[in-house]
């Protein structure tokens, strides 16, 4: 999906490129020149920063960095560049350079990563392998109540996808064919494994440690504001079970709801507070494994979500305390040179008191340039203006990882009366309104630049951690409550930006809507409590 402040872009620029002219007639235009897309065969992610003109493509394990053919390759459209084109194949083995040129040059750099995903798992393994790729060795810990000198390996990748185990060793210094999991094998000391990848071998030694684990609480890597995972290991016998409390506090609450695989134990804490320190400890019968510790993410709120603070720039309205403290930004400020203000504070609220935001659908008529400017209000700012368009930076840094947003809205639709490809046949339908909101792990604000067509696509952005919406065509004269549950993609990653906005045309983006449409939002909030929304993973 693509976001765009919903104004006419071209419109911003007219002043600023004739006023640079008139300063110097013979002055080249200063035209940026910026990658829109770039992909080669393997890649499994790709990052384009046009702020450091960089390229960073992630590739599966299966590609060759030293022969990746570019299958997708493109720029601003006045742009030329001569050292590279769809379908070549470039050598990524370390980073290359490339210049596009306008009236300027611009040189970007292409860099390539290769993660491959290595483990070694046996029975009565004690938490993860550590994997030291210097020398390629590997050191694990293994229950005592298993016989070291027969160990079985249920499972062992060492090299990239595809690369093959071809012979181990069982005994000491006897060197045998693999032929198919488990394999057994003798660890009293050390033992040896060969790989092959594509003709090369590799050898890999593989340490093993005999370790007591009676009862032994496994790290809290991953609570969340109002729940955790925790887990131990123990012997096999028994009955555990979890036990925790708040830092400092005498009164510990049983959890014994578990879940036992082979020496495993783990369960879920849930109704936990928000930014709060716990520790946490594994019992069984008489034994009481030393205390962990853990804190729960904090709660935290975007600033100004209730839309009771604005200021004033002119006539332009901005919903903030004032222009130190911003967080949320509207399609006010392009759409001021031309006196139209498509969002502003009202005095028609959800609740008793502030204000609310209202989102309306205008239409720009300059003569020969007409557009459609919808309503909005977004977290984020809006940038500069770049060739005949405009950057607009996109999200707020924020970490915590909520449920969902709620809140009050209240939507008065028209007829779709202006529609553009690719959103033509939506003419002469009603009007949709769109609240969405989604969490992400970029390194910095999106930069949606209107000029080079760059915009999120929440479907295929592999920052996106989690994301919601709400689309709605029913009209209403008062508010209504909603809830936007977050459908998270990924339960481990902690996002770096927020991003929640609001619009009073769905396809206000591709200058489509009806002129008139008017969405009212009012007392957002994000949600923590499972029990308001379900948190994921927990059952």
């Amino acid at each position: 999906m693509k976001y765009l402040p919903y104004l006419a872009a071209a419109l911003l620029v007219l002043a600023g490129l004739s006023s640079c002219l008139e300063e110097n007639d013979m002055a080249y235009p200063h035209v940026y020149a910026e990658v829109i897309s770039f992909a080669v065969e393997g890649q499994d992610a790709v990052s384009i920063d046009t702020e450091n003109r960089t390229i960073s493509v992630e590739v599966s394990e299966t590609a060759e960095l030293s022969h990746l053919k570019v299958t997708d390759f493109t720029f601003t459209d006045a742009a030329v560049c001569d050292g590279l084109h769809t379908g070549d194949v470039l050598d990524l083995t370390s980073p290359l350079k490339i210049v596009l040129r306008t009236y300027q040059e611009y040189e970007w750099t292409i860099t390539a990563t290769q993660p491959i995903d290595r483990y070694v798992r046996c029975e009565g393994q004690v938490g993860d392998a550590l994997i030291n790729l210097n020398d390629r060795s590997v050191y694990l810990e293994v229950s005592d109540e298993y016989d070291i000198r027969s160990l079985e390996f249920t499972d062992i990748k060492l090299e990239r996808e595809g690369a093959v185990i071809t012979s181990y060793e069982k005994e000491k210094d006897s060197m045998v064919p693999f032929e198919s999991f488990p394999i057994v094998m003798n660890c009293l000391n050390w033992v040896d494994v060969e790989v092959e990848y594509k003709g090369e071998k590799f050898l890999w030694q593989i340490q093993v440690k005999m370790v007591n684990i009676d009862l032994l609480m496994n790290p809290v890597d991953n609570p969340w504001a109002t729940h955790a995972e925790v887990s131990a290991l123990y012997d096999g016998t028994g009955s555990p079970y979890f036990r925790y409390r708040v830092t400092g506090s005498e009164t510990w609450t049983d959890v014994k709801d578990v879940k036992i695989d082979d020496m495993n134990v783990s369960a879920t804490l849930t109704g936990l507070t928000p930014g709060t320190g716990y520790e946490v400890v594994a019992v069984n019968g008489d034994l009481v494994s030393s205390p962990v510790p853990f804190n729960t993410e904090p709660a935290l709120q975007v600033e100004n979500s209730d839309f009771d603070d604005w200021y004033q720039e002119g006539e332009a309205w901005y919903p903030n305390a004032d222009a130190d403290n911003f967080w949320w930004d509207t399609a006010n400020g392009g759409t001021k040179i031309m006196h139209i203000f498509p969002t502003q504070p009202t005095d028609d609220i959800a609740v008793s008191s502030g204000k609310a935001a209202v989102l309306k659908t205008e239409f720009v008529n300059l003569g020969i340039i007409s557009k459609l400017a919808a309503g909005n209000i977004y977290t984020g700012r809006f940038g500069k203006i770049s060739g005949l368009g405009a950057i607009l930076d996109w999200g707020i840094p924020f970490t915590s990882r909520p449920l969902a947003l709620k809140g009050y809205y209240k939507y008065q639709p028209v007829t779709i009366n202006q529609a553009q490809e690719p959103y033509l046949d939506k003419k002469g339908t009603i009007d949709l309104c769109q609240i969405q909101i989604f969490l992400t792990d970029w390194s910095e604000p999106f930069k949606v630049n209107t000029n080079i067509g760059k915009f999120v696509d929440v479907e295929k952005d592999e920052h996106i951690i989690a994301y919601g919406k709400l689309e709605t065509s029913e009209s209403s004269d008062e508010y209504k409550s909603f809830i936007v549950s977050l459908e998270y993609r990924d339960l481990s990653r902690k996002p770096k930006y927020i991003v929640i906005s609001a619009c009073a045309s769905r396809y206000g983006d591709y200058f489509t809507g009806g002129v008139g449409s008017t969405l009212y939002v009012d007392e957002f909030e994000l949600v923590y409590d499972g029990d308001v929304v379900k948190a994921p993973g927990v059952e």
